[in-house]
């Protein structure tokens, strides 16, 4: 029915290619993170063979995610102070005022000191 090595009729005539980039700095660190992972892996592999070198794996692993956690944490945190953030913070706030309003609530605003706080 079908040459063999012929494209199936259903399949696309181009490749598939990514529109958007995502981020500045997306592809240095996929490609940074893709040889990281194939060097872990290698070093599993070898570790796998020689207790001495599998030693070596935890060390790398740990402060690798000791320092991924620090760079997420400091992502989200400047997300957090971003423009867009606050405003959909205050927007939720302006929600949650309606709510209350029409519940007829009052609502008291956080305290700022421990001393007013009634879960200590």
């Amino acid at each position: 029915m079908y040459e063999r090595n012929t494209p199936l009729p259903d399949t696309p005539a181009e490749p598939f290619i990514r529109r958007h980039r995502g981020y500045p700095g997306r592809e240095q660190l996929d490609a940074v993170n893709m040889r990281f992972r194939r060097a872990v892996a290698r070093l599993a592999r070898e570790g796998a063979k020689d207790p001495a070198t599998a030693a070596k794996l935890a060390p790398i692993i740990a402060e690798a995610v000791e320092a991924l956690e620090r760079l997420t944490a400091q992502a989200s945190q400047a997300e957090g102070s971003s423009a867009g953030h606050r405003g959909a913070m205050e927007r939720e706030q302006a929600k949650l005022d309606r709510l209350a309003r029409r519940a007829g609530i009052t609502l008291r605003p956080a305290p700022t000191t421990r001393a007013g706080r009634a879960d200590d």
